[in-house]
């Protein structure tokens, strides 16, 4: 099998595995988001803007984060839309028991399954409200930038929950691919 074969392979594996927890929707916005995200850290590292006006790059990150705008709202909108608020924030209800077995689960650092108002759905609520702040202050950034305001504080918010983010997709995503790397052991075909 070529690499590109096992490439595809895998990413076709992958979307079959976020099916079990994702509509089809839901998925392909929770991968444009993913694939926004990624490209946005990436331009960050190089673009400038200066008082001015921003350079190429800076523009293509400023599009695309409009773009991150629309499809970070659709995917938080649509997650609380199918499981519900209570799912990702069951605390704010008093309702811990799910995410106490699972924190007690986690201290003996077994892998926490996915389930309603466990762990992973509270780490997960968090993470959406780490994207929408990130997103939200990147439009306070830019409201100021373009007009003619002091965008100092701004780019400091902005850039605080950027750095949240980026932490969140490395716990994230890496306990995604550690759930996706168990799942597919316990399906491969034994040989």
């Amino acid at each position: 099998m070529t690499v590109k074969e096992k490439i595809v392979d895998q990413g076709a594996l992958l979307w079959k595995f976020l099916g079990f927890f994702q509509p089809p929707l839901l998925r392909c916005i929770h991968a444009s988001v993913i694939v926004l995200v990624l490209l946005q850290f990436l331009l960050s590292t190089v673009m400038v803007v200066m008082p001015y006006g921003p350079s190429p790059l800076a523009w293509i990150h400023i599009i695309l984060g409009m773009f991150l705008c629309v499809f970070g709202v659709a995917l938080v909108g649509l997650s609380i839309k199918n499981r519900g608020l209570r799912n990702f924030f069951p605390y704010l209800w008093g309702d811990t028991d799910q995410l106490l077995k699972d924190i007690r689960v986690a201290a003996q650092f077994k892998v926490v399954g996915p389930r309603p108002k466990g762990l992973p759905a509270c780490v997960q609520g968090l993470g959406m409200c780490v994207l929408l702040l990130a997103i939200f202050s990147g439009l306070w950034w830019f409201d100021d930038w373009s007009n003619d305001r002091s965008v100092l504080t701004a780019f400091s918010v902005h850039k605080f929950f950027v750095w949240a983010v980026a932490l969140y997709v490395l716990g994230h995503g890496g306990m995604a691919l550690t759930h996706f790397a168990i799942w597919q052991k316990k399906t491969a075909p034994k040989k």
